[in-house]
């Protein structure tokens, strides 16, 4: 730890010596539906005399920028004007913005202008935001964690601190579509459970991203395979005029990458690595489980010619942790449990995309995509003795291959259609060691052989023992290997069709079929939008969308979770879009959402806890949810920004065990979910204070310690939402374990209501060949307690689990 300080020191020193130089903007402009490039559009950088226009391959560039933040301005005739906030520009660097245009709309005369600094997703109708780079590096309470930052929108919640899941509308963290650059990735994070889409450790880089689509529902249909959301990531791409690095450090680990041109500017990379540093400096806290973890990623684009572009793709991913015990400082005498986890993740694709004319192009993408997993937990019966009682190895895998055609038919229909084939392959390998399950009885110790009913759950262990009493049932040793392979195919067709100036229309079909349980099924997308006034508009959306259960289901009993069904949702939106002036939107959303055939345990629903059943399941289960939504921001145009974001919804499961049939709370309904985002940024260059400071030769050396930077940000972020729901547990001494009682309602319970705030200020420094920026991330600053949930002790005490206590995470990115 001391040798990354003294570098971090040495760094900070060195870079306070040099004075401010110049910088430049460049990118390509694009037709948001065509691709194509644009020629001619206007960009001016606000409130300069700086500009340029874009050429015939729709390629700009601003030069002899002083280095600091601009907003910028693109126009042209036929398109909706469009403006892009806070872009940063560094010394000696040229700043990679790429834009998409959309063609203009029109109210009778009236031109739309409000409203152009926000984006819309493709194809999108209810239910959706963009997000770019710059909302990343100032939310307070992300981490500079992508899905960490969706989670303020209204439509997501997170059940923990600890995970960075998305949870959308009462449904799972399976159901996101995760999305980057054309290739389905199941699970972009570190330590990731099997089925799910979440995790401690986002493998995606922040410095890679350059926008966001999220859709929270009734999405287009050229997605599919998901039945509540689509986080769609698109990376920048590197400079095509000199090579730049860029190093970094935080929560997320310390990281180094590199861009620049191939070939003379015709195309261009960028790749990076960052690794986990706790493992460096764990030795000074004491820790007994540290996570070791680091990622690679890279993107390369090549011209091969002004109408065919190759995209190439890449994300490895390792991780592993081993939890062991402190022999030193533990009682020997109880059992415990060394749990060693592993896990490898690859991401790989190639991208073709032809441009056939103006108005149409085509992609086609090849990817693999795969996870590894391994884990194996011993029993501790002595500092010296260990039995291992499972082992897993599992490999999930999938090659796809799909394509995607547009065509623009005139100015009020435009076409889409695609396809997308998926060889799948999962091995399942799993050791469980058989055990025993008994029941006890208890003794007083002065006199052994007389049992006594139980004592207490906190009764005097010098006292009083417990002892095996009978044998119940016997657990054989289970050796799972099994071999999932199957193919998935689907089409869709997308059509968007403008009838009158006020109104737009999408409507899309997508059709699936899955080899292993031989289903097919079809999917209808719809979606309106009616114009009332140049700020008013009134959208609604439906969706029918599919999912198959996750692979480990199909083979942990093979022959019979073989016809486990795909679990349908249907969602009906309706919203209303209202701009309050250029920089200010409000929305407001009600929907409806139900769920049929979820996969759900046989030993659940016959209240076998023994598992007679062998881990079947069946499609039997319903849910439902409902809701309203607001959200209220103003974008950061000048000196501040804001973000009001409130949800009101209820989330129910239908209680399929036997002799029931009512609905009971999800787990994931938080029903009142809260969040409040503000923040201020300035400029200090041009203030004589600052500049006095600057003067004195002494202020160099502290400059980095105490000043507020050329620029200073500060954001906050509060969060509230009410308590988890939660099921009565009930102690059972002479089983020494805990359970739901077969006959008891589900979560009956709540925890106490959820909140925290988060603190964020960025310090940034603009040098003569480089920029710093120095952050720091307080959570939970007035380290509230919030209650995670129990761990229930065999011997009938409940241990309190909570959330973040209060963590300041520091940080720094070092361009140059």
């Amino acid at each position: 730890m001391k040798k990354f300080l003294i570098i971090f020191l040495i760094i900070l020193f060195h870079i306070s010596l040099a004075s401010g130089q110049m910088g430049s903007i460049s990118g390509f402009i694009m037709d948001k539906e065509t691709l194509s490039p644009l020629v001619g559009v206007n960009v001016l950088v606000d409130g300069t005399h700086f500009g340029a226009a874009s050429d015939i391959l729709g390629k700009y560039h601003i030069s002899n920028l002083p280095a600091g933040t601009y907003n910028l301005s693109f126009e042209m005739i036929g398109y909706a004007k469009l403006r892009k906030l806070n872009i940063p520009v560094n010394p000696e660097k040229s700043q990679r913005l790429d834009v998409k245009l959309e063609k203009q709309s029109l109210i009778g005369e009236e031109i739309i202008v409000t409203g152009n600094v926000y984006i819309k997703p493709l194809d999108a109708t209810v239910s959706n935001m963009n997000l770019d780079f710059t909302d990343l590096m100032k939310d307070a309470g992300s981490i500079m964690d992508v899905q960490r930052m969706m989670q303020a929108l209204p439509s997501v919640v997170s059940s923990t601190d600890q995970n960075n899941e998305i949870i959308v509308r009462g449904g799972n963290p399976s159901e996101n579509l995760f999305i980057i650059d054309n290739i389905e990735i199941p699970n972009p994070n570190h330590y990731g459970n099997q089925g799910e889409g979440g995790g401690p450790v986002s493998m995606i880089d922040p410095l890679f991203v350059q926008e966001v689509d999220f859709y929270a529902g009734a999405f287009p249909a050229r997605f599919g395979g998901k039945a509540s959301s689509v986080m769609d990531i698109r990376q920048r791409e590197g400079s095509r005029d000199n090579l730049h690095g860029t190093m970094d450090m935080g929560m997320a680990g310390i990281g180094l990458n590199f861009n620049g041109p191939l070939n003379e500017g015709k195309g261009s990379y960028i790749i990076g690595f960052k690794k986990s540093y706790l493992d460096l400096i764990a030795g000074g806290f004491g820790l007994t489980a540290i996570p070791h973890y680091y990622n690679i990623q890279g993107k390369m684009v090549y011209d091969i010619s002004p109408a065919n572009r190759l995209i190439v793709n890449g994300i490895f991913g390792n991780d592993k942790i081993f939890i062991k015990e402190d022999y030193d400082n533990q009682d020997v005498g109880e059992l415990r449990q060394l749990v060693d986890f592993k896990s490898k993740t690859y991401v790989g694709g190639v991208t073709l995309k032809t441009l056939y004319s103006q108005n149409s192009y085509s992609l086609l993408t090849l990817s693999k995509v795969g996870k590894i997993w391994l884990t194996e937990v011993k029993d501790r019966l002595d500092s010296n003795t260990k039995k291992l009682v499972y082992n897993q190895k599992d490999h999930e895998s999938e090659w796809t291959f799909k394509g995607d055609y547009f065509t623009r038919l005139n100015n009020k229909n435009n076409i889409r259609i695609g396809f997308n084939f998926k060889a799948i392959s999962f091995d399942n390998n799993e050791f469980i060691k058989g055990d025993s399950v008994w029941q006890y009885s208890y003794f007083n110790i002065s006199d052994p052989d007389v049992s006594i009913p139980f004592p207490g759950v906190k009764y005097d262990e010098e006292k009083y023992d417990f002892r095996p009493e009978k044998l119940l049932y016997t657990h054989e040793t289970q050796n799972i290997n099994t071999n999932f392979k199957s193919w998935k195919t689907s089409t869709f067709i997308h059509y968007k069709y403008k009838p009158v100036k006020k109104l737009e229309l999408n409507g899309g079909l997508r059709y699936s079929w899955f080899e292993y349980s031989d289903q097919s099924y079809l999917s209808t997308r719809a979606g309106l939008s009616y114009f009332i006034t140049g700020i008013t508009t009134l959208n609604f959306g439906l969706g029918s969308h599919f999912q198959e259960p996750s692979y480990h289901y199909f083979t942990i009993n093979k022959e019979k979770n073989k016809k486990l069904k795909s679990y349908n949702s249907q969602q009906f939106v309706l919203g209303l879009d209202q701009f309050l002036d250029e920089s200010t939107k409000l929305s407001a959303e009600v929907y409806y959402k139900t769920y049929r055939n979820l996969p759900v345990s046989k030993y659940w629903i016959e209240g076998d806890s023994i598992d007679f059943y062998n881990r079947e399941m069946t499609s039997r289960q319903d849910g439902r949810s409902m809701g309203i939504e607001l959200f209220l921001q103003k974008k950061l145009m000048k000196k501040f920004h804001y973000t009001i974001s409130y949800a009101h919804y209820i989330s129910e499961y239908k209680d399929v065990r036997k002799d029931k049939n009512t609905w009971y709370t999800g787990d994931f309904d938080f029903r009142d979910v809260l969040t409040v985002i503000g923040g201020y940024k300035t400029d200090n260059r041009d203030k004589n204070w600052y500049k006095t400071l600057n003067s004195y030769s002494w202020w160099k050396f502290v400059d980095w310690l105490v000043s507020p930077g050329d620029e200073l940000e500060i954001s906050t972020r509060f969060r509230y939402s009410q308590g988890r729901p939660y099921s009565l547990q009930y102690y059972d001494p002479y089983m020494r374990d805990w359970y739901v009682k077969n006959s008891s309602e589900i979560n009956t319970e709540r925890l106490p209501a959820y909140h925290r705030l988060d603190l964020m200020i960025n310090r940034r420094w603009i040098h003569k060949k480089s920029s710093l920026v120095a952050y720091i991330n307080i959570l939970n600053l007035y380290n509230q307690k919030n209650l995670w949930g129990y761990i229930y002790n065999y011997n009938g005490t409940k241990t309190k689990i909570f959330q973040f206590e209060i963590m300041p995470v520091g940080g720094f990115i070092w361009e140059f």
